[in-house]
C-alpha cells in the first residue's frame, strides 16, 4: 500500500491491522490488551478492525504494545529545505515558550 495515496479509511484498517499482529506477538488476547491498556474490550475490537478510537485510547494501546516511539517518530516533521527547518524551529521555540493565563 501507498500510504501517501491511501484514505482515513485504508490508514486505519492497515493501523488496526499491524496493532492486532502486535498483539498477537506479545501473546495477547484482546481482553488481555484491554486490561493492561486501560481501555474497554469494545475499544480495542474497534482499533483493530479500524474503527473510531479516541486518540487517548489509541496512545494508551500503543503504549501498552511497546509503539510509542515509533509513532512519535512518525509524527515528527519531516523538512525538505533550510526554509522549512528554521520554520519548524520557531514553531517549536514558540510552543516551549510559557504563556501567563489571563
Amino acid at each position: 500500500m501507498i500510504y501517501s495515496l491511501a484514505t482515513p479509511l485504508e490508514l486505519a484498517a492497515e493501523i488496526g491491522k499491524n496493532m492486532r499482529l502486535a498483539r498477537a506477538a506479545y501473546g495477547l488476547r484482546q481482553e488481555d490488551l484491554a486490561e493492561k491498556s486501560q481501555a474497554s474490550l469494545q475499544a480495542i475490537k474497534n482499533l483493530e478492525s479500524g474503527g473510531k478510537v479516541e486518540l487517548l485510547t489509541f496512545l494508551r494501546v500503543a503504549s501498552a504494545l511497546g509503539m510509542v516511539s515509533e509513532i512519535l517518530e512518525c509524527c515528527e516533521p519531516s523538512p525538505k529545505s533550510l526554509d522549512e527547518i528554521d520554520r519548524i524551529e520557531a514553531a517549536r521555540v514558540e510552543s516551549a515558550r510559557v504563556r501567563p493565563k489571563i
